[in-house]
């Protein structure tokens, strides 16, 4: 089975919700920060605070210090746009992200000066059982992408690939709130 390569460049048509699933693990460190804060039965607004700043820590995608959009965050999307598709498990199947990729876009790269900056958080009331809960997470309202794709020739062409990963920009989007948020354009890029 031959496999090529492609780059993609991922142009946001609308702000992205980050939604890194890390605190929902009970080992990770920002998870037993936020059980420690939320198990409070009486919190203060600093205790408030607190917990938006770990589930925006929490929340973010990051890769070796800057932030980024996930392989698998990328290749959901992809999956996602090919069952508009017959044979669209199969198609999914051969279409790999090799590697995160790394989010550009105005403001601090530094991720301590991003969490501290408003216009990265997006904060909405969400019901949890019958109550309404407050949730943050990391907001990149103009942001873009280069994603190296590799995919099986014999399986899925090039065309294909691009066309699914428009599919996946224009119907399915990327993060949280995939209905209003994440959505994207592509723009195919020469070989590195």
């Amino acid at each position: 089975m031959s496999s090529e390569s492609l780059r993609l460049r991922l142009v946001s048509a609308g702000p992205l919700v980050m939604n890194a699933s890390r605190l929902a693990d009970p080992l990770d460190p920002d998870a037993q920060k936020l059980a420690a804060v939320t198990g409070k039965r009486r919190k203060t607004l600093a205790d408030h605070r607190r917990i938006a700043d770990i589930e925006w820590s929490g929340k973010l995608w990051a890769h070796q210090g800057r932030a980024c959009l996930p392989p698998d965050a990328i290749e959901k999307a992809f999956e996602d746009a090919c069952k508009t598709r017959n044979h669209g498990a199969t198609l999914a199947a051969a279409v790999v992200v090799d590697r995160p990729a790394l989010l550009e876009y105005e403001g601090p790269k530094d991720l301590k000066r991003l969490a501290k900056d408003a216009d990265f958080r997006f904060r909405k009331l969400v019901r949890v059982r019958k109550a309404l809960t407050p949730r943050t997470r990391p907001l990149f309202a103009d942001w873009s992408a280069i994603a190296d794709v590799t995919f099986l020739a014999t399986v899925i062409n090039r065309e294909q690939v691009i066309d699914l990963f428009r599919i996946a920009g224009s119907q399915i989007g990327i993060g949280d709130w995939r209905k209003r948020y994440g959505k994207f354009t592509v723009e195919d890029l020469p070989p590195d």
